[in-house]
């Protein structure tokens, strides 16, 4: 994702598309928070931007994935070691794995409701499995355990990310999207 830049640097392409992940994690974030605080008959709008942002945050994080695979390997900042800085993106590489089966596994958990219809981006989309409990109550469990899972793994990233700063000094900046890693 980064190419061949220098040690700490991400490509422009890089950068623009961590922001997008950035926004469009803690847009779908403010929306979950959302959703148990509203009264069940005033959530269609609601899940309807939920399962459409969670559409886009789940092919956002399979192309990332695809892309950390194929580019060439980031180079650390100067005075981080190799195996901290593979450490942090293992850990980065998992929180978007585990956003891409989130995206996945709610879909399941969405056509396996039967008291609603799956609407993205205001298309309604046809029923693609019959409607069960058999479907619905394990996918919407493994959906919601995925959440706090990832919430977990990108603790673990920030707070590994903290400790690199203090231990290494390279700075807080680059836990944020931007051009630094």
């Amino acid at each position: 994702m980064t190419g061949e830049s220098m040690p700490g640097i991400q490509s422009r392409g890089a950068a623009i598309f961590g922001w997008l992940m950035f926004i469009g994690f803690f847009v779908l974030l403010w929306n979950i928070l959302q959703l148990p605080r509203t009264a069940l008959e005033l959530r269609g709008g609601l899940r309807i931007f939920h399962d459409s942002l969670g559409l886009i945050v789940m092919c956002l994080a399979i192309v990332r994935l695809i892309w950390m695979a194929k580019a060439p390997a980031p180079r650390p900042p100067a005075g981080l070691p190799e195996n901290s800085f593979a450490f942090n993106r293992t850990l980065l590489a998992a929180i978007y794995l585990a956003f891409a089966a989130t995206g996945l596994i709610g879909f399941l958990f969405a056509f396996g409701e039967w008291d609603r219809p799956v609407i993205l981006f205001g298309v309604q989309i046809p029923n693609l499995i019959d409607e069960s409990d058999a479907v619905r109550k394990p996918f919407g469990y493994l959906h919601s355990a995925l959440g706090f899972y990832y919430m977990m793994l990108a603790t673990i990233w920030l707070a590994y990310g903290v400790f690199q700063h203090l231990r290494y000094r390279v700075g807080l900046a680059r836990l944020l999207p931007g051009t630094r890693i």
